[in-house]
């Protein structure tokens, strides 16, 4: 019984090490100062604005040059482009 508790605390102990490793991996790599953390969170907010600003861009010549292939494709070379739902 005592060998029991014995492996099923230190199963319980290198589970607990082990999510310890994996969270120490997505963590910061040193300890941020107080004044590097604010710097460092505006940082992210200013590459994440934009980023967004790439994608909207990115969506915005995409249907362009959707729309452009379309016009392409129906006036210059006469395809008709029906869709009809079944």
């Amino acid at each position: 019984m005592f060998s029991q508790l014995q492996q099923l605390i230190d199963r319980t102990l290198s589970g607990i090490t082990t999510a310890q490793r994996v969270l120490a991996f997505w963590g910061p790599i040193t300890d941020a100062s107080s004044l590097v953390a604010p710097l460092l969170a505006i940082a992210s907010v200013l590459m994440l604005a934009l980023l967004t600003g790439i994608a909207i861009a990115s969506l915005g010549t995409l249907l362009v040059a959707l729309m452009i292939l379309y016009l392409l494709l129906t006036e210059v070379f006469g395809v008709t482009i029906d869709i009809n739902p079944a």
